[in-house]
């Protein structure tokens, strides 16, 4: 897959010889000297951590026209290494929608354009007066854009989800809504795979889902391919995210179609935990998913899951021996 960034951006590579961060202008990478930017080895999470003295530096980095390695001849690690991931469930009108048409009991008389404004007026209520649904992931789900997606022989309905992330980029406790973006340092592009059979087990039911068999595998988590900070992203609003499934366009939507916005989601998620620089928020993802299609991610299937302006992964399903 062909890549570049407009202005510039961070990301993870490995050239073979040993993995290193990276500031990315173009279609290459510079790659960032230990002791330079950072005190110590020139991490991701090292520049995070004291962003708001790495952030002009790197800008003027990226604008001195220093040379770099063109980005096809290394190989995209996941750009962020997070201590914490929290991710919104239910979070697209559109999405939540379609699971209340497609979930209606055999018994309910009501027409798809009835239960869809039913779905609205539920929303707009609880946009109104309710706060977003949050579970926690796991880091060890994490892995690269180009990666594969290992596919866990006693899963049978694994599904996709195309998200946008936000990256944290300094501490976060109790934030505003009003204040919220600027506890943002940048944004990036997530796949939230899930095994759905695993999700709600029979004998688990009463304890609600089990999010670490479903959601929290090996590489389920593509994520990247680059952090793009977010002075570099315009109004993240209109980023158009896209997941396409053997070529085929499954997921479209934009995020100003979320139920709760990314500043009630950080407000939200900072009211619960600390937030530290680096961590995620995966905002939720759109209709479309595999449960809608009864079509669910097979062995040889390539995903491809895009959000404009931040890049695009390209993952293949295997099948985890």
């Amino acid at each position: 897959m062909t890549r570049s960034v407009n202005g510039w951006a961070l990301g993870r590579f490995d050239d073979g010889v040993s993995e290193f961060a990276a500031l990315v202008v173009g279609d290459r990478a510079i790659r960032l000297q230990d002791d330079g930017l950072t005190k110590g080895p020139a991490t991701i999470r090292a520049l995070l951590d004291d962003w708001a003295w790495t952030h002009p530096r790197l800008a003027d980095l990226a604008a001195s026209g220093a040379d770099g390695v063109p980005l096809a001849d290394l190989r995209i690690l996941a750009p962020v290494e997070p201590r914490q991931i929290l991710q919104a469930g239910a979070n697209y009108r559109s999405h939540v929608a379609q699971i209340i048409v497609s979930s209606r009991a055999a018994d309910d008389p009501r027409s798809d354009d009835e239960l869809r404004r039913f779905a609205e007026e539920m929303m707009d209520e609880r946009a109104r007066t309710g706060s977003p649904f949050f579970f926690s992931g796991m880091p060890a789900a994490i892995c690269g854009p180009d990666d594969d997606v290992l596919l866990p022989s006693e899963a049978a309905q694994v599904d996709w989800e195309a998200e946008l992330a936000v990256v944290i980029g300094t501490v976060a406790r109790r934030v505003s809504r009003e204040r919220a973006l600027d506890y943002v340092a940048g944004y990036t592009v997530c796949n939230d795979v899930s095994a759905r059979d695993l999700q709600f087990p029979a004998e688990h039911k009463a304890l609600g889902g089990d999010w670490v068999r479903a959601k929290n595998r090996p590489t389920f988590l593509p994520t990247g391919p680059f952090l793009v900070p977010a002075d570099q992203v315009g109004d993240h609003r209109a980023l158009e995210i896209t997941f396409d499934l053997n070529g085929e366009r499954l997921q479209r939507d934009l995020p100003r179609n979320m139920l709760f916005d990314v500043p009630a989601l950080i407000a939200e998620a900072s009211a619960a935990t600390t937030l530290y620089p680096g961590d995620l928020i995966l905002t939720g993802s759109p209709a479309g998913n595999g449960g809608h299609y009864n079509r669910w991610l097979q062995p040889g299937d390539v995903m491809v899951t895009a959000i404009a302006g931040l890049g695009a992964q390209r993952n293949t399903c295997v099948r985890d021996q």
